[in-house]
């Protein structure tokens, strides 16, 4: 199909975040575009990181925010619509270039229609796909001109598969920079500096509220009773209404803080984390946290990752790592009582949280100094101007 002529008007770009964290990073990389691109026009599915870096998203984030096999396959008809709406509109600005960001459900599939609409594929944040279904990597290297990973191992697992594949570092890390210490953290949060402080992070998504609040609470439960002085905190994901969370409370008569966002102030001030399998416990990670990591999802999506799965680990933290910094505790496993005993054991063993600490500090070395986002910024500025290129050399045809 011929594309309309947009000459004169400003470059576009379409973008897709169908997560919570797919929003932060690319709020994080239109920030970036517009130091080389100030007159960008950057539309698509994302939430309000995106909105607040001054993007048009034509569909909110949590219209697709789900996981699982079972949970996602409810979300395809709806699905589709969005995709196709978001390539209609792609046609009618003349849009050339698309960057997808993680959400593999979605935007693999997305890929292979924005490639069949003749649009150019950048892939940001690549899709854990190494250690889910190995084989979806030769669909990438059919649909993704550009694949920008987040990890240095994964750039060998692409380019093996013939995927042109870049290492550009994880935004995480630029996010990092200004940590404030943990007592001035605690300070700011309400919270005592001098006794034990529990963070609670049960994930961005209702469903994963669902499965795992109710059992870190328990679990906080019982550390309260070994020890009574002990504060717990919730940071509340932006895709998640704090409503929706203090009705959780209701049913458990502990003394719990709950704050809106502010994850990273919450990691800083905690000496222990609960924490939802997924980014956050990387950002633990980097910020020194010691923690458990936590997931439970739909039997019959479990049944299936069981037999898909090609890595040892779901930490993010424990993949980077290569061992177990870690314990993980995944459907059956997860119960408030070990929960509890592993949280304790850290708490009241302070060469346990030390020693994880320095394991911790080697993880973040390991990662490097930042600047991913204008690393990324960077390659789709490549497409933004070959792009532009092609369209000025139509315009004089």
């Amino acid at each position: 199909m011929e594309r309309p002529s947009h000459a004169g008007q400003a470059a576009s770009l379409l973008m897709v975040a169908a997560e919570a964290s797919g929003d932060q990073h690319g709020a994080a990389l239109v920030r970036a575009l517009r130091e080389r691109f100030p007159q960008l026009q950057v539309y698509g599915l994302g939430g309000d990181h995106m909105r607040a870096a001054g993007v048009e998203t034509l569909f909110d984030v949590q219209a697709l925010n789900v996981v699982g096999v079972v949970e996602i396959l409810a979300k395809v008809p709806s699905g589709l619509r969005i995709a196709y709406q978001l390539l209609r509109t792609a046609a009618r600005r003349g849009t050339q270039v698309v960057v997808l960001i993680d959400a593999p459900g979605f935007n693999l599939t997305f890929a292979r229609l924005a490639k069949r609409a003749g649009l150019s594929v950048v892939y940001y944040i690549s899709p854990q796909i190494w250690a889910w279904r190995q084989g979806r990597v030769k669909r990438v290297a059919r649909y993704v001109d550009k694949m920008l990973t987040l990890f240095p191992f994964e750039v060998p697992f692409y380019t093996a598969a013939g995927v042109d594949a870049e290492y550009v570092g994880h935004p995480l890390l630029d996010r990092l920079h200004h940590l404030p210490a943990p007592t001035q953290a605690a300070c700011s949060l309400g919270l005592d500096a001098q006794t034990p402080i529990v963070a609670l992070l049960p994930g961005s998504r209702r469903q994963e509220l669902r499965n795992l609040l109710p059992t870190m609470l328990a679990a906080f439960q019982r550390i309260r009773q070994r020890l009574p002085s002990v504060q717990g905190i919730i940071p509340v994901a932006p895709t998640l209404a704090m409503d929706e969370v203090q009705q959780f409370l209701t049913h458990y008569p502990i003394p719990l803080t709950l704050i809106s966002g502010q994850s990273h102030t919450a990691l800083c001030a905690a000496h222990f984390a609960l924490v939802a399998s997924g980014t956050a416990t990387l950002e633990a990670g980097l910020i020194g946290t010691p923690m458990v990591i936590v997931y439970k999802m739909h039997r019959i999506t479990a049944w299936l990752a069981r037999r898909v799965l090609c890595i040892p680990y779901i930490g993010l933290i424990n993949i980077v790592a290569g061992r177990p910094v870690a314990p993980e505790l995944l459907q059956e496993a997860l119960c408030p009582q070990t929960l509890a005993a592993l949280a304790l054991h850290s708490l009241e063993h302070p060469e346990v949280a030390q020693y994880v600490r320095q394991e911790l500090a080697l993880l973040r070395h390991t990662l490097g100094t930042g600047e991913g986002a204008r690393r990324a910024a960077a390659c789709v500025g490549q497409f933004l101007q070959v792009a532009e290129t092609r369209a000025t050399a139509t315009v004089q045809e």
